[in-house]
């Protein structure tokens, strides 16, 4: 009798992919919005480059690239770092939109680390 198996799917990772892509968008829209008070300034691009950081170390996650456990738990931890710095930054910008996609990326993290299946199983 064969047997059949569950696709295995990275949903946490998968979750801060599209939160990071989503703050990426609102934090290019602030760097060039003038009416914010926080276009053009490095905090905006600092949040920018930062969300686009995230969402690419989230792909590679989300991607089961072949990773070794070591550096998987590692990009699991710079990704945890990346999302608190770009939420804080993005606090201190008053960027609010940007602080709940990055508390849904951090949602989306504690998934991953919890939940997730190893792409190594």
């Amino acid at each position: 009798m064969s047997e059949i198996s569950e696709p295995k799917t990275a949903g946490g990772a998968w979750l801060i992919v599209a939160a990071s892509a989503i703050g990426a968008l609102i934090a290019a829209f602030n760097v060039v919005n003038l009416g914010n008070g926080i276009a053009f300034t490095f905090g905006a691009w600092l949040v920018f480059v930062s969300s686009l950081l995230v969402l690419g170390a989230g792909l590679i996650l989300a991607l089961h690239l072949a990773l070794s456990r070591g550096m998987r738990g590692l990009l699991a931890v710079l990704i945890l770092l990346g999302i608190v710095g770009t939420g804080v930054a993005a606090y201190f910008l008053l960027a609010w939109i940007l602080v709940v996609a990055m508390g849904v990326a951090l949602v989306g993290w504690l998934i991953h680390v919890t939940v997730d299946p190893s792409p190594l199983d």
